[in-house]
């Protein structure tokens, strides 16, 4: 990518639209498990593509993605601390027994607010790390890419996270409770609709 009279439009899109529209949903997932509420994480999404825009230089072909989570992981890391820690484990709100689906839904709904007090139990590092690698399924090395770790390092903390989400996990298992990759497997919320119709 370039900057400036030399940028590459392509489609009729700016580079900066292009990956938007190909990563904003990815990046709003990524601000929201590393514990950021939605009207949160939607301001935190801007403030990615402010960055990306002023850095579009900066970004190689193929780094996209990791460029643009390390960037949403160290903003979720600034504006975390404004919002309130209930904010990860979100009422659940009673089924509608006469809606199709209705059992279905409020057991997405309940796989994933498991998530998302699992994850926030996690240390950082390893949090971040998980959600990069099992919710956007970012290699070692584009994990390492984005965080400016070592791939040994990415590699060791992603262990670590499995083992340590698992034994959160089932060490107060029910009958019944879903399993680790069952939770892992809940549908994410997409970016809303008002942002991309803003840009």
């Amino acid at each position: 990518m370039q900057t400036g009279e030399n940028v590459e439009w392509e489609n009729g899109r700016s580079p900066l639209e292009h990956l938007f529209r190909q990563h904003a949903d990815a990046a709003w997932r990524v601000l929201r498990r590393c514990g950021l509420d939605a009207a949160t994480a939607d301001d935190g999404l801007q403030q990615v593509f402010m960055v990306a825009g002023e850095r579009l230089g900066d970004i190689s072909p193929g780094s996209e993605r990791a460029f643009l989570f390390g960037v949403a992981v160290r903003v979720a890391s600034r504006l975390r601390h404004k919002q309130r820690r209930d904010a990860l484990s979100p009422a659940l709100p009673e089924p509608d027994a006469r809606a199709p689906g209705a059992d279905e839904a409020y057991e997405a709904l309940a796989r994933r607010a498991l998530l998302d007090r699992l994850l926030g139990e996690l240390a950082e590092p390893l949090r971040v790390v998980l959600v990069l690698a099992e919710v956007e399924g970012l290699s070692k090395r584009e994990i390492a890419l984005a965080l400016s770790i070592p791939e040994g390092t990415a590699a060791s903390r992603l262990r670590r996270a499995k083992v340590a989400l698992r034994a959160r996990l089932t060490s107060g298992r029910r009958p019944g409770a879903p399993a680790l990759e069952r939770v892992a497997a809940a549908p994410h919320p997409t970016t809303p609709a008002h942002l991309l119709a803003a840009r």
